[in-house]
């Protein structure tokens, strides 16, 4: 079958194409015991761990990979979470193609705890690719607490499904008739159940440095034309600590909440995949 053939009988004027990118492998999971101590001696945000040597590489292969899908690096624009994972992930893709990093809150990793991460002005001076000067799409409300240190943080799960139905949304609106790649989290398969209007059990896994392609069109069809459950096509090497995951693995009631969302959407006249008045 040819996923992408009925995009192909309309003007392709506004064809928008979104690669969904999972960060690699997280060091704190690799040395756990090591980065909390690292975190505990010098005040760092135990959240925003960097990648391990093993999540470099990866990052490097997958840059390569995605350098390839997009015929050269024909990308109109960068977007990663705030999370320096995520960002570390993201900078050999901007090196290769010569890109920006946006960096976009609406990306960000599950219970976000808003201020808790270094600012994109705070990361130019070890990632210069950032971009000062993007406007992100959404700015995270705290809703919730979190459990661990009583900071006021995005209620997980349902402000967090609620963002990211937002944001399927959202980044077909801005990026009309673009290819974007957008660099996150394994949660932010999310992304792809709004889009293609399926449940987050069948939107799938989501593998370190797994690729996902999507292409369609804001308020029309979307197709998944690349899955990123695997990654075995461009990494050389996992680990088991960071490993495929999917919303089927949560211990919330995950589906429930997820048709909670979409229906309180569609009450409201915004459906993910069609247009804002």
């Amino acid at each position: 079958e040819q996923p992408e053939r009925w995009l192909a009988m309309d003007d392709a004027s506004d064809l928008t194409t979104i690669f969904l990118v999972r960060h690699g492998d997280r060091f704190d999971y690799e040395q756990p015991e090591r980065w909390l101590a690292m975190t505990s001696r010098f005040g760092m945000e135990y959240r925003d761990p960097p990648l391990s040597a093993l999540g470099h590489a990866q990052a490097r292969e997958t840059a390569a990979a995605l350098v390839g899908l997009t015929a050269g690096g024909a990308v109109d624009h960068v977007l990663a979470s705030p999370y320096l994972r995520v960002i570390q992930t993201a900078q050999p893709f901007a090196h290769a193609v010569g890109a920006d990093i946006c960096v976009e809150e609406g990306l960000a990793e599950v219970a976000h705890i808003p201020g808790s991460v270094v600012s994109p002005a705070n990361r130019i001076s070890y990632v210069p690719e950032v971009d000062p000067d993007y406007a992100p799409l959404v700015s995270i409300v705290p809703t919730g607490k979190d459990p661990k240190s009583g900071r006021p943080n995005e209620l997980y799960p349902l402000d967090y499904l609620r963002r990211m139905h937002r944001m399927s949304r959202l980044l077909p609106e801005a990026f009309r008739g673009k290819t974007i790649v957008c660099f996150s989290h394994a949660a932010s398969v999310a992304l792809v159940a709004g889009l293609t209007r399926v449940s987050l059990a069948q939107a799938g896994k989501f593998a370190p440095c797994g690729i996902f392609k999507l292409v369609g069109r804001p308020g029309g069809q979307w197709s998944v034309a690349m899955h990123g459950a695997d990654n075995g096509a461009h990494v050389t090497r996992n680990s088991p600590s960071t490993y495929p995951w999917g919303f089927a693995q949560s211990r919330f009631p995950t589906d429930k909440v997820w048709d909670d969302v979409v229906a309180e959407a569609r009450a409201e006249g915004r459906d993910a995949c069609e247009p804002r008045s």
